[in-house]
Protein backbone atom coordinates (compact mmCIF):
# COMPACT_ATOMS: atom_id res chain seq x y z
CA UNK A 1 0.00 0.00 0.00
CA UNK A 2 1.39 3.33 -0.75
CA UNK A 3 1.89 6.24 1.83
CA UNK A 4 -0.21 8.18 0.57
CA UNK A 5 -3.30 5.92 0.52
CA UNK A 6 -2.99 4.72 3.99
CA UNK A 7 -4.90 7.51 5.41
CA UNK A 8 -7.82 7.20 3.55
CA UNK A 9 -7.76 3.53 4.17
CA UNK A 10 -7.62 4.17 7.86
CA UNK A 11 -10.69 7.10 7.36
CA UNK A 12 -13.08 4.53 5.59
CA UNK A 13 -12.10 1.51 8.58
CA UNK A 14 -12.72 4.27 11.38
CA UNK A 15 -16.35 5.00 9.77
CA UNK A 16 -16.57 1.28 9.23
CA UNK A 17 -16.26 0.81 12.94
CA UNK A 18 -18.21 4.28 13.90
CA UNK A 19 -21.02 3.34 11.73
CA UNK A 20 -21.45 -0.58 13.00
CA UNK A 21 -20.82 -3.25 10.51
CA UNK A 22 -23.46 -5.69 9.54
CA UNK A 23 -23.13 -9.31 11.78
CA UNK A 24 -24.25 -10.77 8.20
CA UNK A 25 -20.67 -9.57 6.43
CA UNK A 26 -18.82 -9.05 9.34
CA UNK A 27 -15.46 -11.19 8.95
CA UNK A 28 -14.86 -9.50 12.45
CA UNK A 29 -15.04 -11.08 16.16
CA UNK A 30 -17.22 -9.33 18.38
CA UNK A 31 -13.87 -8.96 20.76
CA UNK A 32 -12.16 -7.45 17.13
CA UNK A 33 -15.32 -4.87 16.93
CA UNK A 34 -15.14 -3.85 20.50
CA UNK A 35 -11.10 -3.32 20.26
CA UNK A 36 -11.89 -1.65 17.44
CA UNK A 37 -14.73 0.82 18.91
CA UNK A 38 -12.04 1.06 21.72
CA UNK A 39 -9.19 2.48 19.70
CA UNK A 40 -10.92 4.76 17.63
CA UNK A 41 -13.01 6.14 20.59
CA UNK A 42 -9.28 6.63 21.81
CA UNK A 43 -8.80 8.89 19.03
CA UNK A 44 -11.64 11.41 19.51
CA UNK A 45 -11.15 12.32 22.89
CA UNK A 46 -9.63 15.37 23.96
CA UNK A 47 -6.61 14.48 26.12
CA UNK A 48 -6.41 17.83 28.03
CA UNK A 49 -1.86 18.58 28.83
CA UNK A 50 -2.63 18.53 32.14
CA UNK A 51 -4.03 14.78 31.95
CA UNK A 52 -1.78 13.44 29.36
CA UNK A 53 1.35 15.81 29.11
CA UNK A 54 3.22 15.53 25.68
CA UNK A 55 4.74 12.38 24.64
CA UNK A 56 3.17 10.61 28.03
CA UNK A 57 1.10 7.07 26.87
CA UNK A 58 -2.44 6.29 26.88
CA UNK A 59 -3.32 3.58 28.96
CA UNK A 60 -5.79 1.61 27.27
CA UNK A 61 -7.57 -0.48 30.58
CA UNK A 62 -9.90 -3.42 29.77
CA UNK A 63 -11.70 -5.07 33.05
CA UNK A 64 -13.04 -8.73 32.48
CA UNK A 65 -12.58 -9.69 29.13
CA UNK A 66 -8.88 -11.12 27.92
CA UNK A 67 -10.24 -12.02 24.61
CA UNK A 68 -10.89 -7.41 23.75
CA UNK A 69 -7.48 -7.16 26.11
CA UNK A 70 -5.58 -9.50 23.46
CA UNK A 71 -7.32 -8.04 20.45
CA UNK A 72 -6.89 -4.42 21.40
CA UNK A 73 -3.36 -5.18 22.17
CA UNK A 74 -2.86 -6.29 18.82
CA UNK A 75 -4.77 -3.43 16.69
CA UNK A 76 -2.63 -0.69 18.85
CA UNK A 77 0.75 -2.45 18.09
CA UNK A 78 3.12 0.46 16.64
CA UNK A 79 0.36 2.92 16.79
CA UNK A 80 -0.20 6.31 18.41
CA UNK A 81 -2.34 9.14 19.28
CA UNK A 82 -1.68 13.10 18.71
CA UNK A 83 2.11 11.97 19.74
CA UNK A 84 1.09 9.74 22.37
CA UNK A 85 1.87 5.88 22.35
CA UNK A 86 -0.77 3.49 23.72
CA UNK A 87 -0.29 0.66 26.21
CA UNK A 88 -2.93 -2.18 26.95
CA UNK A 89 -3.91 -2.97 30.63
CA UNK A 90 -6.04 -6.09 30.97
CA UNK A 91 -7.34 -5.99 34.63
CA UNK A 92 -8.98 -8.63 36.45
CA UNK A 93 -12.38 -8.13 38.70
CA UNK A 94 -11.85 -6.35 42.13
CA UNK A 95 -7.93 -5.08 41.70
CA UNK A 96 -7.24 -1.95 41.57
CA UNK A 97 -7.11 -0.18 38.77
CA UNK A 98 -4.04 1.15 37.37
CA UNK A 99 -3.91 4.65 35.62
CA UNK A 100 -6.34 4.72 32.77
CA UNK A 101 -7.50 6.50 29.97
CA UNK A 102 -9.85 4.50 28.21
CA UNK A 103 -11.57 2.20 30.82
CA UNK A 104 -13.38 -0.73 29.02
CA UNK A 105 -16.02 -2.61 31.82
CA UNK A 106 -17.10 -5.98 29.97
CA UNK A 107 -19.56 -8.20 31.30
CA UNK A 108 -23.16 -8.03 32.40
CA UNK A 109 -22.77 -6.75 35.60
CA UNK A 110 -24.18 -3.38 35.84
CA UNK A 111 -24.05 -2.40 39.60
CA UNK A 112 -20.57 -3.42 39.17
CA UNK A 113 -19.93 -1.50 36.33
CA UNK A 114 -21.41 1.42 37.84
CA UNK A 115 -19.75 0.74 41.08
CA UNK A 116 -16.20 0.96 39.25
CA UNK A 117 -17.67 3.84 37.56
CA UNK A 118 -18.88 5.81 40.27
CA UNK A 119 -15.24 5.61 42.04
CA UNK A 120 -13.61 6.90 39.44
CA UNK A 121 -14.71 10.61 41.00
CA UNK A 122 -15.03 12.08 37.83
CA UNK A 123 -11.57 11.93 36.77
CA UNK A 124 -10.97 12.10 32.74
CA UNK A 125 -11.75 8.89 31.98
CA UNK A 126 -13.72 7.53 29.01
CA UNK A 127 -15.78 4.71 30.60
CA UNK A 128 -17.14 2.18 28.31
CA UNK A 129 -18.72 -0.98 28.59
CA UNK A 130 -21.19 -3.66 26.62
CA UNK A 131 -23.57 -4.08 29.93
CA UNK A 132 -27.16 -3.58 29.17
CA UNK A 133 -28.35 0.12 30.26
CA UNK A 134 -24.29 1.30 31.20
CA UNK A 135 -25.37 4.22 29.72
CA UNK A 136 -28.51 5.57 30.91
CA UNK A 137 -27.80 4.73 34.51
CA UNK A 138 -24.15 6.67 34.48
CA UNK A 139 -21.67 5.08 32.16
CA UNK A 140 -20.46 7.63 29.32
CA UNK A 141 -20.43 5.06 26.73
CA UNK A 142 -21.91 1.33 25.99
CA UNK A 143 -21.73 -0.70 23.48
CA UNK A 144 -24.33 -2.70 22.14
CA UNK A 145 -26.14 -4.86 19.39
CA UNK A 146 -28.69 -3.69 17.36
CA UNK A 147 -30.55 -5.29 13.77
CA UNK A 148 -27.04 -7.40 13.91
CA UNK A 149 -24.63 -4.35 13.98
CA UNK A 150 -22.59 -2.77 16.78
CA UNK A 151 -23.63 0.23 17.64
CA UNK A 152 -23.11 3.25 20.47
CA UNK A 153 -24.74 5.37 23.03
CA UNK A 154 -23.41 7.98 24.76
CA UNK A 155 -24.34 9.74 28.03
CA UNK A 156 -23.54 13.64 27.34
CA UNK A 157 -24.18 14.08 30.87
CA UNK A 158 -21.36 11.74 32.36
CA UNK A 159 -19.11 13.20 29.97
CA UNK A 160 -19.96 16.50 31.23
CA UNK A 161 -19.74 15.22 34.73
CA UNK A 162 -16.01 14.03 33.51
CA UNK A 163 -15.15 16.52 31.62
CA UNK A 164 -14.56 14.06 29.04
CA UNK A 165 -14.51 15.83 25.23
CA UNK A 166 -15.63 13.49 22.09
CA UNK A 167 -15.99 14.68 19.15
CA UNK A 168 -18.99 16.09 17.46
CA UNK A 169 -18.04 13.41 14.47
CA UNK A 170 -18.08 10.47 17.05
CA UNK A 171 -21.30 12.13 19.03
CA UNK A 172 -23.28 12.40 15.28
CA UNK A 173 -22.78 8.65 14.86
CA UNK A 174 -24.36 8.14 18.75
CA UNK A 175 -27.54 7.09 20.30
CA UNK A 176 -27.69 9.93 22.62
CA UNK A 177 -28.70 9.17 26.06
CA UNK A 178 -28.99 11.45 29.22
CA UNK A 179 -28.77 10.05 33.12
CA UNK A 180 -31.61 8.00 33.87
CA UNK A 181 -32.91 9.67 36.94
CA UNK A 182 -35.72 7.08 37.86
CA UNK A 183 -35.14 4.71 40.46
Amino acid sequence: MTRSARPLVAAVLTALVLAGVSAATQSVSAPGLKAGYLFTFTKFVEWPADVVPAGAPLSLCVVNDSAVAYVLAQTIRGRSVDGHGLTVRHVKPDTPLPTCHVLYLAGSDRKRALEIVGLLDDELILTVSDTTGFAKTGGMVELFIEEGRMRFAVNVDALERAHVRLSSRVLALARIVRDDVTP
